[in-house]
């Protein structure tokens, strides 16, 4: 699994990574700041968790639209500590192992 972090803080974006991986997600991308193509590049991952205390309001819009567009799961968090960050990690860990209902 892997999983896009929207926001938080740059100087713990080696933690965010570490911790991502100790709960098993094989590729952790965190996105600190607007990049271009931002819709793009989001929709391979399998879960988005977003920092909303240091996200801008675009980037959220942006992120939510490819969750609703690609069935993502997203987790929030108003905090960017690593500790709130392995909370929404675990939450979107466990969407992910759910069986998926059919539509």
């Amino acid at each position: 699994m892997s999983v896009a972090i929207l926001g938080g803080l740059d100087r713990l974006k080696p933690f965010y990574k570490k911790r991502g991986r100790e709960l098993g997600f094989s590729g952790v991308k965190v996105f600190s700041q607007k990049v271009p193509n931002l819709g793009r590049r989001m929709q391979g991952f399998d879960g988005i968790v977003i920092c909303t205390g240091t996200v801008a309001h675009p980037m959220v819009e942006e992120a939510m639209r490819v969750a609703r567009d690609f069935g993502i799961p997203v987790g929030r968090t108003h905090s960017s500590s690593v500790s709130a960050l392995k909370k929404s990690l675990a939450e979107i860990s466990a969407v992910g192992r759910s069986p998926k209902k059919n539509q």
